[in-house]
Order: C-alpha cells, then sequence, then structure tokens
C-alpha cells in the first residue's frame, strides 16, 4: 500500500496548482518567494518523514485507534473534534475556490448557491464510502489526469509564448528573505500525507525509502511549474493582476491538432474531479474522526446528520464568502496549517514515546 502514501501527496499537489497556492506565491515573487520554495521543500520533507517515522509505530491504526491507547477520553475528543474542523476547512476551501472558478470560466450566469449543492451531492457520496474504496476511486482518476497534466505541463514549457526572460528576471531575486506566507504556502504541496492520520489503517508496512526520493522529485517539479509557468506567460510584473494565474495560463495554450483546441477546456475538466475528489477525501477523513469520537458506530441516520451539517455550513461560506475574501482565508490558513503540521508530527512522536515505554 506503499502507492497510496504516493496518491495522497500526488492528489494535494494537483489540488495546488489551481486554486490558492499559486496567486500567494506570485504575490511574494520578488520578495523572497524563491527562496521560500527552496526552504520549503527540505523542511516539508523533514515533517513528513518525522510523521511517517511516528506513524509507523501504529500499523493498521487511524488517530482515533492510536488516542484509545491513551486513557484519557475528553481529550481524545477534543483532538478529534478540532482535527475534524481543520480537515473539514481544508476541503470547504477547495470546494469554495473551484465553484468561483467554474462560475468566472464556464458559466458565468449560474447561481453559486447552486454549483454548490451539486457539487456537494457527489462529494458526501464519495466522502461516506470505505478508505479503501476512496483510494480506488483516487487511483483511477489520477491515472487518467496525470498523464494529461504533464501533457499540458509539457505544452506550457515547449510554447513559442513562454518568456524565459520572465522566468529568468523572477529568479534574480532568489537572494531576497521570505517571508512565513511563502515558506508556509510552498510547504503545503506536502500535506497530503497528513491524511495518513486516517488511511494508515489500510497500511501494513512502513513506507519504503525510495517513496520519499519520488516525492522529493513530485514536489520539487510541481512548485516550480506551479510558480514559473504562469510567470512565463504572463510577463513577471503583469501576472499579479490575475486572480487564478493558473486558469488564465491554461487559457493561452491551444492544442492545434488535438480533439479540443482549447487546452482551458481540458484543463477544467480535469481539476473539476481532482478538486471535487481532494474536497472529498478531506471530508472523509474530518467524518471518521468524528465517527471516532464515538465508541460506537453511528447509524446511517447519524451519518447523514453530519454531512447535513457539512453542507450547511458549505451554503452559509459560499453566499458570505466572496473571491478575494477567500483568497485572504486562505492564506491565514495556510500559515495556521503549517504551524499545525508541526504540532502534529510532535503529537505522534510523543504518543509513539509514551506507547514504546
Amino acid at each position: 500500500m506503499n502507492r497510496y502514501f504516493i496518491y495522497l501527496i500526488l492528489l494535494n499537489m494537483l489540488t495546488n496548482i489551481i486554486i490558492f497556492v499559486p496567486k500567494i506565491l506570485m504575490t511574494y515573487r520578488f520578495e523572497g518567494a524563491v527562496l521560500g520554495i527552496l526552504i520549503a521543500i527540505p523542511i516539508g520533507l523533514a515533517l513528513c518523514f518525522v510523521f511517517n517515522k511516528a506513524m509507523s509505530k501504529f500499523p493498521e491504526q487511524g488517530l482515533p485507534e492510536i488516542l484509545n491507547h491513551f486513557n484519557n477520553r475528553k481529550i481524545k475528543i477534543a483532538i478529534l473534534v478540532c482535527f475534524s474542523c481543520i480537515w473539514f476547512s481544508a476541503g470547504l476551501l477547495s470546494l469554495l475556490g473551484f465553484v468561483d472558478i467554474v462560475k468566472r470560466f464556464i458559466n458565468p450566469e449560474i447561481s453559486e448557491i447552486l454549483l454548490a449543492v451539486l457539487f456537494l451531492g457527489a462529494i458526501c457520496f464519495v466522502a461516506q464510502l470505505p478508505s479503501q474504496k476512496v483510494m480506488y476511486l483516487i487511483e483511477i482518476i489520477l491515472f487518467i489526469n496525470v498523464p494529461l497534466t504533464f501533457f499540458i505541463v509539457f505544452k506550457a514549457f515547449t510554447s513559442k509564448y513562454f518568456s524565459w526572460d520572465s522566468v529568468f528576471e523572477v529568479g534574480t531575486h532568489i537572494f531576497m528573505r521570505p517571508s512565513f506566507t511563502s515558506i508556509a504556502a510552498a510547504t503545503y504541496a506536502y500535506s497530503g500525507y497528513l491524511n495518513l492520520l486516517i488511511i494508515n489503517r489500510l497500511f501494513k508496512n512502513k513506507i519504503k525509502g525510495k517513496n520519499y526520493f519520488i516525492i522529493l522529485f513530485l514536489v520539487i517539479f510541481n512548485l516550480f511549474t506551479t510558480f514559473f509557468i504562469p510567470i512565463g506567460f504572463h510577463g513577471a510584473d503583469s501576472v499579479q493582476e490575475y486572480l487564478y494565474p493558473w486558469i488564465s495560463t491554461a487559457d493561452c495554450l491551444r492544442i492545434v491538432y488535438g480533439p479540443i483546441e482549447r487546452a482551458l477546456y481540458i484543463f477544467l475538466m480535469l481539476y473539476t474531479s481532482i478538486t471535487l475528489l481532494s474536497t472529498s477525501l478531506h471530508w472523509h477523513v474530518a467524518f471518521e474522526f468524528l465517527k471516532g469520537v464515538s465508541r460506537e458506530e453511528p447509524s446511517q441516520k447519524k451519518k447523514w446528520i453530519i454531512f447535513a451539517i457539512f453542507i450547511c455550513l458549505s451554503i452559509v461560506a459560499e453566499w458570505k464568502i466572496n473571491a478575494l475574501q477567500l483568497i485572504k482565508i486562505s492564506s491565514y490558513w495556510l500559515n495556521g496549517r503549517f504551524i499545525f503540521e508541526a504540532f502534529v508530527a510532535a503529537l505522534l512522536l510523543f504518543l509513539a514515546r509514551r506507547q514504546k515505554t
């Protein structure tokens, strides 16, 4: 099941491209974003390694089962509810961002609430499935989407409209001191591994060392393509003007002999499934955390009450939050998530040490 570890991180990386991270990194392109990416690469890998090292002490167990080893039920409930809220918010931000993209680039006349309701039906259906089936679905979607994503990246790098001068111009700011926000945003490429807090139930063996090399290569490729391709197309100065730089970049690409000439439509179709699946995974983990609060398996009625709450909160958020507020909230959320990841790694190390003693 080591491949599931790569799938979790790869899914998170692909979701990164379209919504929050590019816009935040572009904001700091002359103020340390390049060095921030370089610093984030070893930090994210180190957190990932420490987390997995601690989780390997608990084979075939998720966080609810791990916390059962320690006889403090109140702390267990507080941790699981808190973690569930964080995972729910992660999925919600991706969903709100994608609804805004669909409305802007596919159908400006449609109601955002209606779009959200349509997506929520599919997301909740997948999120309530057993973890094994969710991972099977992720495997199928990635198998179809990843080659097409690499093809679009290849088309971007080989396009005659791609300006290497703009890339080099931003690259000359490599020694500018990075902000905390740019480092936090860049480390998000790794964050898919945190879903092992539930998916670890499917893991019987330790994660092998070669998987970290694969992840390192993928993260480096992901971060630099995410950051530099929009700069190469829109220019070092103008790229900041775009709310979703990668969507505008995909709209610049043409597949002359393809069945669909505008790469934008292929890109949006790919990312519809990627984003919905990423949100489903986050909510699946959030749901499993809440299930872990109870000593008994919740009834079907209680399960759907939880998802009804998820849906209601999502509709209210969709109604109240506009695109600019969403970018600002996402920036704060990514900063908090970076600190949270360090906390989770420390918590797992503490629990692994206590179990050993």
